[in-house]
């Protein structure tokens, strides 16, 4: 008799929040739709400052407190100083750079993505012109989606990334990748091995060929990957912030079977959206050249970087 009071009190409270729940559900999407209309308007300066006024506040990016906590102690234990790493202001204006740059259609930031595609494409169009197969290896700084709408925009104008599986869904989709005229198709980490071979197997043949580009981030943390069916193999020991780390080796392994030159570049946000372009690398310097590229990005641009919650970085001991 108890347990059934119990079931039906639950149930019938359940019931009793639903309308607010739905109602919750449709200011959200009032709120997105507003949002959207202001980017459209061009008032993406105004919406990026009010954001960050009141991420100072604690009013906007509440729910990142526990990852602001984290954030922090791993910025002051790699950098050896003393600092704060707001993620809450991180990751709404990754937030409302990426609408800004899709449903938004903010001509100002659109702008900014084509020049950065114009930037780093001045360094890739050379290679192919030299029929080197061309990596692209952007880092997590500022936006994940706005790098490969960067990436997918070179030469030759289509691009395959290798994404997480939720990326294609929440991230990739086809109306977003069409808003943000993006040639691109993804292959996802967590999936079986089969089918994942299969997939590499065909991007990689098209990349040797010339026909696209190959995108994988190079500074993906291994306490993600080590979910997939080849985490526990798939690290490269190196040196990072003066400490023994371990780096997914992706970059590397893909790049040696195709012998591609590898392209590393990041984003970063300074009076607008910029981009940082190194040299290319050969597949044989690339797991040398690789921790110190990312270690003086994270140094230089440690308010643009998006990782910094990770509990164990490149650290993870097992």
């Amino acid at each position: 008799m108890i347990r059934f009071f119990i079931v039906w009190t639950v149930f019938t409270a359940k019931n009793c929040l639903m309308p607010f729940k739905k109602g919750y559900q449709k200011l959200n999407h009032s709120g997105l739709a507003f949002l959207r209309l202001l980017l459209r308007r061009g008032y993406i300066t105004s919406v990026l400052f009010v954001s960050n006024l009141l991420c100072r506040v604690g009013l906007l990016g509440r729910q990142y407190r526990n990852r602001n906590k984290v954030a922090t102690e791993n910025f002051r234990s790699l950098m050896e100083t003393k600092g704060h790493i707001n993620m809450g202001w991180i990751t709404v204006r990754r937030f409302i750079l990426e609408e800004a740059a899709t449903w938004g259609q903010n001509q100002k930031i659109m702008a900014q993505v084509r020049v950065c595609t114009l930037e780093l494409d001045s360094v890739v169009a050379p290679l192919h012109q030299q029929n080197k197969p061309v990596v692209l290896a952007p880092l997590h700084m500022v936006s994940d989606v706005l790098a490969t709408m960067v990436g997918a925009g070179v030469t030759p104008g289509n691009a395959t990334v290798v994404v997480s599986s939720s990326a294609e869904q929440q991230k990739y989709n086809a109306s977003a990748r069409e808003l943000g005229q993006v040639n691109l198709s993804y292959c996802s980490i967590h999936q079986g091995n089969k089918v994942l071979a299969s997939q590499l197997m065909t991007a990689m043949t098209e990349t040797a060929a010339g026909q696209k580009n190959m995108i994988v981030f190079p500074d993906i943390t291994p306490d993600y990957t080590v979910q997939t069916e080849e985490g526990a193999s798939s690290k490269l020991s190196c040196h990072l912030f003066n400490r023994a780390a371990k780096l997914h080796n992706g970059v590397v392994r893909l790049s040696s079977a195709i012998s591609a030159q590898v392209v590393f570049y990041h984003l970063y946000y300074q009076n607008g959206l910029q981009i940082k372009v190194y040299p290319p690398v050969a597949a044989k310097d690339v797991a040398t050249q690789m921790p110190a590229i990312i270690e003086n990005a994270v140094r230089h641009y440690p308010n643009d970087w998006l990782l910094w919650h990770s509990h164990s970085l490149y650290f993870i001991s097992h």
